[in-house]
């Protein structure tokens, strides 16, 4: 194969498994994911022992998450560098890191039965998604929720990915991916993990708060670019200043309320509330989410795609 045809195939493959993903219904190869959550809970049930105290929980997350990362990141640098077809590889693998039809189907689903005034479908749908009790969520409660859902999911499955794949290569893209799937694993909202997801949860908003805030300022273009801007800047009062700026000012772009209080093991939790108060999410905000995030990933692609190329033509 000329120099020209591998430069071609380098610059195509990946956006050719990026495009298969929107495409293939249900989940997808994103599955292949679950096989890391399945693992990270096998291997917490093991090492997490709450006779121990809040330090030896804490070393022993990291020290888990060291076993996860190390061999399956070193494995594949080795790996790329033995194998003659790297291009291939990283795009099947690409494919299978992402994750974009499988929340955004479950939420059509949701909103579909939320028009039809079936909120109790709608909560069965959206409790394998998230964290929180999903039991005494009313409909409106459901609506905000799935919201959140959608927007954190697709930043942290699809996304986050993008960016590091098209700044670093592959590797750094597992590397994020993993962590994600860790932190959602050992998630220290949960009173089990509070100390032993603690480092798996650092790593996540250090590594997600980039793309996170690429993807906050392209949707603070839509709708009045003043109060988008000033939404922004409350993101810090949540507890993931990433996750906090995307709903901040997607609350504002909706101009729907979302945020406000949750349970988790029937604990009431106090979080922030952002967009106007008591304006809640309907069908046609809900539907404007959806087709402003598929709007987002268009334009996504096209401020990242300069930086892939200018990478792949010249490291």
């Amino acid at each position: 194969m000329d120099e020209s045809s591998w430069l071609w195939l380098s610059l195509s493959l990946p956006f050719l498994g990026i495009a298969l993903e929107r495409l293939i219904p249900g989940r997808g190869f994103g599955q292949v994911m679950l096989l890391v959550r399945w693992f990270a809970e096998q291997l917490s049930i093991k090492v997490n022992r709450s006779g121990n105290g809040p330090r030896q929980q804490r070393i022993a997350g990291g020290l888990a998450l060291l076993a996860i990362l190390l061999p399956l990141s070193l494995g594949l640098a080795l790996f790329n560098q033995l194998n003659p077809l790297t291009v291939l590889v990283d795009s099947l693998l690409l494919l299978c890191l992402l994750q974009w039809q499988a929340p955004m189907h479950s939420y059509h689903r949701i909103t579909h039965l939320l028009n039809k005034h079936l909120h109790k479908p709608a909560r069965n749908i959206l409790r394998p998604w998230v964290l929180r009790d999903c039991e005494s969520l009313s409909a409106v409660g459901v609506a905000k929720a799935s919201a959140e859902m959608l927007l954190l999911r697709l930043a942290a499955n699809w996304f986050g990915v993008i960016f590091w794949f098209m700044l670093a290569g592959i590797v750094p893209a597992l590397i994020y991916r993993i962590v994600t799937e860790l932190h959602f694993a050992w998630n220290p909202k949960l009173v089990q993990f509070r100390q032993f997801g603690h480092t798996a949860s650092r790593f996540y908003q250090l590594f997600s708060y980039l793309p996170f805030q690429l993807l906050a300022l392209i949707i603070c273009c839509y709708g009045k670019l003043s109060r988008n801007k000033a939404a922004l800047s409350e993101g810090f009062r949540w507890p993931y200043i990433g996750s906090g700026k995307l709903i901040s000012v997607s609350a504002s772009s909706l101009q729907s309320e979302l945020g406000g209080p949750r349970h988790y093991q029937q604990q009431k939790v106090e979080q922030a509330r952002f967009g106007p108060s008591q304006q809640y999410p309907e069908a046609a905000e809900l539907d404007r989410l959806a087709l402003k995030l598929n709007m987002s990933a268009l334009l996504y692609l096209l401020i990242l795609s300069p930086i892939y190329l200018a990478r792949v033509i010249y490291l």
